[in-house]
């Protein structure tokens, strides 16, 4: 089994790590020893911030409840750390490990051509070939180009934006660190790093990106 996913993980802290689960909605297994030396396993129910404490109510397997402050935790353990690679690689595991979903670099360019059929623009995608070997790099491609539809699509909504985009000639996706969106002349340009995960929100960000160039 290929664990080298693990190698990707960032150090966290024991309450910033209960604050992560309760954030991905996961019904997530773990272990906790608090500093007085109790030993808990269980599910994370609900996480309350404080002005100077982080609140957790944990669920055993036998529905027993236990409450605590997270700061009290010395020493946290996640059974089934696949369930959260995403989250804590920090992104630098693209996607959920479990998906079954796949694409080739040929299937790629087709669905891309596809999509420019939809939107009548050219999409090009300006990400190096090396990078395209990588199956989470075609998914995210992928994924991007989804929801730059999606938000084209929301955006021309209004009779004066749909003007103005009826200008673009044609769109760039580019590999980059920072995720940014630009029209010179009329190209609009994408960048987004594309080896890592990708926002959960990005139709919507995509929105007020394109809203705000046009």
């Amino acid at each position: 089994m290929d664990m080298s996913y693990i190698n990707k993980f960032k150090a966290k802290s024991p309450a910033v790590i209960i604050d992560l689960i309760f954030k991905e909605k996961e019904e997530v297994a773990i272990t906790l020893t608090l500093k007085n030396g109790t030993y808990l396993e269980g599910f994370i129910v609900d996480v309350l911030k404080e002005e100077y404490q982080i609140a957790v109510c944990l669920r055993t397997q036998n529905n027993e409840v236990f409450f605590f402050n997270a700061q009290e935790v010395c020493l946290l353990s996640i059974k089934y750390p696949k369930q959260l690679a995403v989250a804590l690689s920090d992104g630098s595991v693209s996607r959920p490990i479990n998906s079954n979903e796949t694409i080739s670099g040929l299937e790629l360019k087709r669905w891309v051509n596809k999509q420019q059929e939809i939107l009548n623009v050219p999409i090009n995608l300006s990400v190096d070939k090396v990078a395209l070997q990588e199956l989470n790099v075609r998914l995210n491609c992928k994924d991007i180009v989804n929801s730059l539809l999606q938000a084209v699509t929301l955006v021309c909504n209004d009779s004066m934006a749909l003007d103005i985009w009826k200008t673009i000639t044609s769109i760039t996706i580019v590999q980059a660190a920072n995720f940014k969106v630009k029209k010179v002349d009329n190209v609009l340009e994408i960048s987004i790093d594309t080896k890592k995960a990708l926002p959960k929100n990005l139709e919507n960000i995509l929105v007020e990106k394109i809203e705000s160039v046009l």
